[in-house]
């Protein structure tokens, strides 16, 4: 798993100083449910691709669960220099299996503040998400409303 991440990570190095990428975004978040259940996941972001991706654990209950959070920008600009902001829509997964399986499925409203520490290079980001989950293991639930704040960071290629 190391080795692996450790490769991916040369491997954009290597594709963003041959010219070949551009805005490519690699980093991580510390990211809880409710701010009950904490995790980390790693983050990217792909060049012309209008997508922010997510993947990651949250230790929730006993439950270890995996999640993926796919996120659209609609809106994205600037307060004052380095702070930016973003507001976007995206989808949320996530699923358990280690005493239990579970699982959840819903949409998410990501509201964020960046604060760019080296140029473009650096973002340091604070996010909520306010999240709609109706579709869990235990059925179908309309009114499955949660929170998704995160901490964390992205290096940009």
């Amino acid at each position: 798993m190391k080795k692996s991440l450790i490769l991916v990570v040369a491997g954009l190095l290597a594709l963003s100083t041959a010219g070949f990428a551009k805005d490519i975004a690699i980093g991580a978040e510390a990211a809880s449910r409710n701010f009950n259940d904490w995790g980390g996941r790693f983050v990217f972001h792909l060049p012309k691709v209008p997508l922010y991706f997510g993947l990651g654990v949250i230790l929730q209950q006993g439950n270890t669960a995996v999640d993926f959070t796919m996120d659209y920008w609609f809106l994205h600009g600037r307060l004052v220099r380095p702070l930016d902001y973003y507001i976007g829509i995206g989808g949320y997964a996530a699923i358990a299996t280690s005493s239990q399986f579970s699982f959840a499925l819903g949409a998410r409203l990501p509201i964020g503040l960046q604060i760019w520490a080296l140029g473009n290079v650096l973002e340091i980001f604070l996010e909520i998400a306010p999240a709609w989950i109706p579709i869990d293991s235990s059925g179908i639930d309309a009114l499955n409303f949660e929170a998704q704040p995160a901490l964390g960071f992205r290096i940009w290629f």
